[in-house]
């Protein structure tokens, strides 16, 4: 059997019963930072845990099921049948707007205006100077809500980032409000702050590069569209699934004709700015 430690956070009664079998519960109902939410539990947990070579890590959501529809059954089968094909497993949610929009920052805009500058602001400081708005990502090198699972290459990355930005942050908060000044979560009444977000998408920043096995599990056929954003029918769904699939050839080929294809469909998709 492979070493796979698939975690499931909770923080109160409700969402402890919400952990499924085969996941490890991990307990965060008395954060010292319950403003990082899911952030603070993974990176204290790689600030105290010495990862095993070849073992799996993954920290997930009490909303993981209810986000995905992917159990842990499916989640743990798959990653035994690829282990030693794959670094990174991805599990995301939101696969429409991974599809349609060219990057997770392009798509946080829509959101959380001001993001993209603010991760570009911060990683600036430490020699990060590609153009986020540039960056292309497609299914197979961007997540959501950190739904993967990953050896401990990936993670030992990710924990550097992330010391780095909980140290930028919490260090300079007098001289950087706008990182925990809030921002809309689907709405004007959820109110989250800015760092959530931008903490988010560390994993799509590692993936971009190309540099890791990842195994993807597709959920463009199964999994609704987002009716609030873009019409919910056949067509948009087969235009979204090769939104992706241009991207994607893209980055394998780099021949502009693929990005160039991208862009001209995604112009045919009724899309429907949210309204807060």
């Amino acid at each position: 059997m492979k070493k796979i430690y698939v975690y499931q956070i909770f923080y109160d009664a409700t969402s402890r019963a919400k952990i499924q079998p085969g996941f490890i519960p991990i307990d965060n109902t008395n954060s010292k930072h319950s403003d990082w939410f899911e952030f603070w539990v993974i990176l204290n947990f790689l600030r105290n845990n010495a990862l095993e070579e070849g073992a799996w890590y993954g920290f997930l959501s009490p909303k993981f099921f209810e986000k995905t529809g992917i159990d842990s059954a499916t989640v743990l089968k798959a990653i035994e049948e690829n282990d030693e094909s794959t670094d990174v497993a991805i599990f995301s949610t939101a696969w429409d707007q991974l599809a349609y929009f060219l990057n997770p920052w392009e798509q946080g805009e829509v959101w959380h205006p001001g993001l993209t500058a603010l991760t570009q602001n911060f990683l600036a400081q430490y020699g990060f100077n590609t153009d986020l708005r540039s960056i292309v990502t497609d299914s197979a090198n961007s997540v959501f809500s950190n739904y993967l699972i990953a050896k401990k290459d990936f993670w030992t990355a990710w924990h550097d980032l992330a010391e780095k930005f909980f140290s930028y942050v919490e260090t300079n908060a007098d001289q950087h409000p706008e990182f925990t000044k809030t921002t809309s979560y689907g709405s004007n009444i959820n109110q989250y702050p800015m760092k959530t977000f931008i903490q988010e998408r560390f994993s799509s920043l590692l993936l971009a590069d190309g540099r890791y096995r990842v195994l993807v599990a597709d959920q463009s056929s199964a999994r609704p569209i987002f009716s609030r954003i873009f019409s919910d029918d056949q067509k948009t769904r087969y235009m979204l699934q090769t939104c992706d699939l241009m991207k994607s050839k893209y980055r394998e080929t780099l021949d502009t004709a693929y990005i160039d294809m991208y862009w001209r469909i995604r112009n045919a998709i009724s899309y429907y700015p949210p309204v807060m």
